[in-house]
């Protein structure tokens, strides 16, 4: 059983709660003269959440609680004098207390209490350089980014958790018109599994190029490794059909997925084959806002059947479920998955009612996982959620699927 821990934050965020703020419009820094040195934004949040879930028996069986409170600080900064025009700050920094009984084999939902930090500046001719701590993310996928192995879940599966940033320098370039190159150097932070190589630097490029004439198309390409990963490259595409539609695909390619150390078996995702992962999909969107998508993923990184049935390694991968965090592993323990997800931003015609949902279906063998969010906003100050999820496995995949089902409401207060 976990302990009630609080993350402490340094004096530096009772100094930025009294940083100067802009006005009421949003992101507002071109203000009349005279104007400081110094122009600021800021977004200050407590969520409060109570979580319960029902655990599959390797794990104790049964149900577990979590509790939690968690004050945010989004704040912006924008240098306004010659000397650092051109010169941004991005704080994220999070306070949290919480009373978690889950076995400590499970991921860690606990935040960093620095979200994100970093510096950045932007140059003439349209580069940018930056440094600090920095979550990233492309692509045209509804839930898991093949080409993003820094950041492979999207944060959809965990609607009311942060995704913290890594340590990182990037820069970035207008390349040709229409393109542009980013890249980066980051530490993973991938936590230690036995028999693989966590240790290193992450290193990425990526180039993207958008077509806005007609039909909207972007065309992305990447390549990355080190740090735990095995060097890989992918890309993905996006395009526009109609006023409605749009289709997407992304993909990589790599020579195992992970980098072994030599002392253990490896696992099947990590012997030296090359292998692939991707993904295709098709959304509409209605002029109300709303969206529908259907997703079909491939897995050529799938666990094998030993593998599967061992608790201690098909558990942490979220296998459709929940996120991957920072293991060096898939996070999908089957080779092919069908997702049906939708949002309605404005159930019942009112903006205060909203609605997510999907559905995550396996279509190598019987697993299936469901998850549905309704919002409510009773005014621009607080927002209500409440959010059910369910799975079911066969027999076969039951390691898989370690939380069968899971209930939360929680609540936010802007400030």
């Amino acid at each position: 059983m976990r302990n009630p821990r609080t993350g402490l934050i340094p004096a530096l965020l009772a100094a930025l709660c009294a940083a100067p703020t802009a006005a009421d419009d949003d992101w507002a820094f071109e203000t009349q003269e005279p104007q400081s040195s110094w122009s600021a934004q800021r977004d200050l949040s407590l969520q409060l959440i109570r979580e319960r879930e029902s655990l599959f028996a390797p794990l104790g069986g049964g149900y577990a609680d979590r509790s939690a409170a968690e004050l945010r600080l989004d704040l912006q900064l924008r240098c306004n004098i010659e000397a650092c025009d051109g010169t941004r700050a991005v704080l994220k920094p999070r306070l949290a207390l919480d009373h978690d009984d889950r076995p400590e084999a499970m991921t860690d939902p606990q935040p960093d209490w620095l979200a994100e930090g970093y510096l950045l500046r932007d140059l003439e001719g349209g580069a940018r350089i930056g440094a600090g701590k920095r979550l990233v993310g492309w692509g045209p996928s509804l839930l898991y980014s093949p080409t993003n192995r820094l950041f492979p879940d999207n944060g959809a599966l965990t609607p009311r958790r942060d995704i913290p940033g890594k340590p990182m320098i990037f820069a970035a370039t207008d390349i040709a018109g229409r393109g542009r190159l980013n890249l980066l150097l980051a530490d993973p932070r991938l936590d230690d599994v036995a028999g693989i190589d966590t240790g290193g630097t992450f290193g990425l490029a990526r180039t993207e190029w958008n077509w806005v004439e007609g039909q909207i198309t972007t065309l992305g390409a990447v390549t990355g490794g080190g740090g735990g990963f095995r060097p890989y490259f992918g890309g993905y595409f996006q395009h526009g059909l109609g006023e409605a539609w749009t289709l997407g695909f992304e993909a990589a390619v790599s020579r195992g997925y992970a980098r072994r150390d030599g002392g253990t078996q490896p696992l099947a995702q990590n012997r030296a084959h090359w292998r692939w992962d991707g993904l295709v999909n098709l959304r509409y969107g209605a002029s109300s806002g709303a969206e529908i998508g259907l997703e079909l993923v491939y897995n050529g990184y799938a666990q094998n059947d030993s593998e599967i049935r061992n608790p201690l390694i098909a558990a942490f991968p979220s296998a459709g479920r929940g996120p991957s965090r920072n293991r060096p592993l898939h996070p999908y323990a089957q080779s092919r998955y069908a997702l049906l997800q939708t949002t309605w931003p404005k159930l019942f015609g009112d903006r205060r009612w909203n609605l997510t949902a999907r559905l995550l279906q396996g279509l190598d063998s019987a697993s299936t996982s469901s998850f549905a969010e309704l919002s409510y906003s009773p005014g621009d100050a607080t927002t209500l959620y409440m959010g059910l999820s369910h799975s079911r496995a066969g027999e076969a995949l039951s390691m898989t699927q370690p939380v069968t089902r899971s209930a939360y409401l929680a609540l936010d207060v802007f400030f």
